[in-house]
């Protein structure tokens, strides 16, 4: 499991805090392309290294992070969980896989297990899209950057969703069934705990299983208004993000651009059942299509 939220309050100690939902104006010293600096472990088998390349060159081609005046740059440090923190210099006990920080600044967690080489685990591939979408999200939000919202279930659900829309996309397997359908039965009958992390962990939200039901349920609910998949999604995983939310404001924007009350939506999961089968997105779902 990704250790996002623990990595928001860490930025909440270096960050500028900002409720304008406003957008961010480009100056003239803001980069005109997102930069990535790759630090990639000896200790990563080569065939993993060559196809971490090869996401993200597809991921900033489909989803390219806009470089702010906030937010331009992130290292990237990855390695195999037998070796032992191998770049502790850098970035200190930082462990597994975040969007990280300390007073350098912020950078990209991937601590790949072992366990997922020897077993071929489709996290091994999956994660780097998951962390990926967190450096976009950012791009789209400075309140998201400055650890202004919380809202656990858009948060952890859109990167987790993104993830295996990811791989059903690229990797023709279905991620969705493999590792997230542990939906807890409080995604239906007591959703509004998902909103804080500290409300829903341990079982109840294992591999961000209930925040994707939940956000599969909304890409439902707005097809049913008459929204092609593909639109749905894009408003979810990209549209919302660009209202910047705050945590004091988030249900007014949530029905601004959703058309949907946040307590008529939880009344809404009620007519569900808990399996993430019967919210599924089709299996022909591109990314290509979500953001063109």
């Amino acid at each position: 499991m990704k250790k996002y939220y623990l990595i928001s309050l860490s930025f909440l100690l270096f960050s500028c805090s900002s409720s304008d939902d406003t957008e961010v104006v480009k100056d003239d010293t803001t980069p005109t392309e997102f930069i990535f600096e790759y630090n990639l472990h000896s200790s990563l088998p080569n065939d993993w290294t060559t196809e971490f390349y090869k996401i993200m060159d597809v991921l900033k081609k489909v989803t390219p992070s806009e470089p702010k005046n906030y937010f331009n740059k992130l290292p990237i440090y990855a390695w195999n969980s037998n070796t032992d923190k191998p770049y502790k210099n850098k970035i200190g006990d930082a462990t597994g896989a975040s969007i990280s920080g300390n007073s350098e600044g912020r950078f990209m967690v991937l601590e790949i297990p072992e366990d997922e080489f020897k077993f071929n685990s489709m996290h091994r591939y999956s994660v780097i899209a998951h962390e990926y979408y967190h450096v976009y999200q950012m791009s789209l939000s400075k309140n998201f950057y400055d650890g202004n919202i919380e809202l656990k279930w858009m948060s952890e659900g859109s990167a987790a969703t993104f993830e295996s829309l990811y791989i059903q996309d690229k990797y023709s397997f279905n991620y969705f069934k493999d590792a997230q359908t542990s939906v807890h039965s409080d995604a239906i009958n007591n959703p509004s705990i998902f909103e804080k992390f500290s409300a829903s962990g341990g079982d109840k939200d294992i591999n961000y299983s209930s925040s994707v039901f939940m956000f599969l349920v909304l890409t439902k609910e707005l097809q049913k208004k008459g929204m092609t998949e593909a639109g749905a999604f894009k408003l979810a995983i990209n549209d919302f993000w660009l209202k910047n939310p705050t945590d004091s404001n988030w249900k007014v924007k949530f029905e601004e651009i959703f058309d949907i009350s946040v307590p008529g939506f939880y009344n809404i999961l009620k007519s569900y059942t808990n399996d993430i089968n019967t919210v599924l997105p089709s299996e022909s779902l591109k990314l290509d299509s979500i953001y063109n």
